[in-house]
This record gives C-alpha cells, sequence and structure tokens, in this order.
C-alpha cells in the first residue's frame, strides 16, 4: 500500500466515480482503477461493489474512508505548517540576554516584530554573559547576547559560534548642573576623586575601566556599583555622582534627562550574539536577528556622531 494508492481511494470517494476522480488526479481512468484494485489487494479487503459499471462503496470501504480523511487531514495541515513557518506566520523564539539589552532594546525589537509576525512566541530569559554563554553552549536557546569576555578576543566553549553584535564605546553620564557637564571630552584625570557610580566588578565592562584607572593612577570615589547599566543612569539622575553608559541603555527612560560626554581613550563595550551550533537558526530567528541590526545600526549612528575623533582607544 502506498499513498498514491490511497489518494486514488479517496478520489473516488469525494468525486463518486472513476472518471470523477481521474479528473481530480489529471491522470487516467485506467491509471486510477489500477491503483484501486491494488489497493484492494495489498488490504485483502473488498471497498467497492460494482454495480452496473458503478463503484458503490462496501460497508468496509466507508469505515476504511473516514480514517484515511483523517490522515490526509494531518497530511493537509503538515502542509499548512509549513507554509506558515516559511511566511513567519507560526513559531517560537527563544532569546537569553543581558540586562544591558534586555531592559529597553530588545523589548521594544520585540515588540515590532510581534505586530508584522502576531503568532510568533517569543521568550525572553535575562541572564548575566556567563549564564548566556553557559545556555547556548547547552543549545537551551535559539541564540543569546553577551558581552565578549575579559581578555579574550573570542568565546572559548565548546558548541558556540560568536558573531560581533556591536563594539562602540561609553559614555560619561551626568547630571546637567554638575561642574563637568560643559565639558566637550573627559579624561580619566577628570575623574580623579569624583563621586562614581561604577559597574559591578563581576562586569566585563568594569575590569576594563579598573584596569585605565589603575593604569594612569587615578582614584575614583565609588559611591554606588550595580550591574545593570540602567540602575546607574537612575542612580546618576539622583544626584549619586557620575558614571559610564552605553549607547542602548542611553536610549532608555533612566537616561532622558542625563549629559552624555565622550571619553578619552575610548573604553569600548563589544558585544557578541551567540549561536548553539547544533541548533540551527530557525527563519524566525533569523529575522528577529536581522530586525535588531537594524535597531542596533541606528542606535550606535546617533551614538557615534556624539563622539569626538579620537586614536586612542584601550
Amino acid at each position: 500500500m502506498n499513498i498514491r494508492q490511497l489518494e486514488a481511494y479517496r478520489a473516488v470517494m469525494v468525486a463518486g466515480s472513476v472518471v470523477g476522480a481521474a479528473e481530480l488526479l489529471e491522470m487516467s481512468q485506467p491509471a486510477v482503477t489500477r491503483l484501486l484494485q491494488k489497493l484492494e489487494r495489498d488490504l485483502n479487503l473488498a471497498l467497492f461493489d460494482r454495480r452496473s459499471g458503478r463503484l458503490v462503496p462496501t460497508q468496509e470501504g466507508i469505515l476504511l474512508y473516514e480514517e484515511v480523511e483523517k490522515a490526509f487531514v494531518s497530511v493537509d495541515r503538515i502542509s499548512e505548517i509549513a507554509r506558515d513557518l516559511k511566511s513567519l506566520d507560526v513559531g517560537t523564539l527563544s532569546i537569553a540576554s543581558l540586562p544591558l539589552l534586555a531592559l529597553d532594546f530588545i523589548p521594544e525589537a520585540v515588540a515590532e516584530f510581534s505586530r508584522r509576525h502576531p503568532a510568533v512566541k517569543v521568550t525572553i530569559h535575562v541572564q548575566m554573559s556567563s549564564k548566556v554563554e553557559e545556555w547556548a553552549a547547552a543549545q537551551l536557546i535559539d541564540f543569546g547576547i553577551a558581552d565578549f569576555p575579559f581578555e579574550r578576543s573570542t568565546f572559548e566553549r565548546p558548541g558556540i559560534q560568536a558573531d560581533e553584535f556591536c563594539s562602540t564605546p561609553y559614555m560619561v553620564a551626568l547630571q546637567a548642573d554638575h561642574p563637568l557637564a560643559t565639558r566637550t571630552a573627559l579624561t580619566s584625570d577628570d575623574l580623579e576623586g569624583e563621586r562614581f557610580v561604577d559597574l559591578a566588578s563581576t562586569t566585563v565592562g568594569r575590569h576594563i575601566m579598573d584596569q585605565l584607572f589603575v593604569s594612569r593612577r587615578v582614584r575614583r570615589n565609588v559611591v554606588a556599583e550595580t550591574n545593570i547599566v540602567a540602575l546607574n543612569a537612575k542612580l546618576i539622575a539622583a544626584g549619586m555622582g557620575l558614571g559610564f553608559i552605553d549607547p542602548f541603555t542611553a536610549q532608555g527612560a533612566a537616561a532622558r534627562d542625563l549629559v552624555l560626554i565622550p571619553f578619552r581613550p575610548a573604553i569600548p563595550m563589544r558585544l557578541a550574539v551567540l549561536h548553539p551550533v547544533h541548533r540551527p537558526l530557525t527563519l524566525v530567528a533569523r529575522e528577529f536577528i536581522a530586525l535588531l541590526k537594524l535597531r542596533r545600526n541606528a542606535i550606535v549612528a546617533r551614538w557615534t556622531a556624539r563622539q569626538v575623533t579620537s586614536p586612542d582607544v584601550v
């Protein structure tokens, strides 16, 4: 028994005759007849009575048709699902991201993506970069976004492909009435003794900043630290001091009233998209990453325009 035989049988039941079935299937009447006869032999079951040149379904034939129709409905449903997957009308997307992007940038992108593809379910896991890397290596997510590892140019954990998402400098954020707010650029010497809202010591950005200030023998008066830059922005806006901020956090409400000043030498913030190598990207994931990159380009372009060209990069 094969699918072609079942198609012929189903067509006869739907059309009511071999002639009608042949038209439905766009094949000859003898070919339809041969398929029916072969199906009956394979099943060892009479599906039709031959009466005056007409085919009349037997009771067994009627019962079998009910099951065959269910099977073809399932096949049709598979075809529909395949079409939906291709057009992104169904699907799921599982993302892990460090908090820096997960608070504003990614939710805004998800909202835009959902307007285009409302049937796609999106799950966002907010994790620190080390955990994002761990989940990607374990093939638990479609993709993740994390800091590049400190003092390493790539990710060494097996099972991950890393593509750079962005590399852009931090800026100094401070209140408009701060004495340094009118400067066009700031250096480490300008921050000597200043009240500083810092990144947590577990973050990659903090390691890079500490290296710079230690090498320049500059002491910061750290009055608060968090592992979420948006919280730092809120503390700075509340008058706690000044601190570094990235272009994505700068787009959010927390940094709306802050003055942003370029820092020299530039301290880069480097992020990567992590792909689980044994979990190929779906069409949904590919389109969402493309959307993230478009939105990133717009943000980084505005950020870059605010920078004063400098050859110094940490």
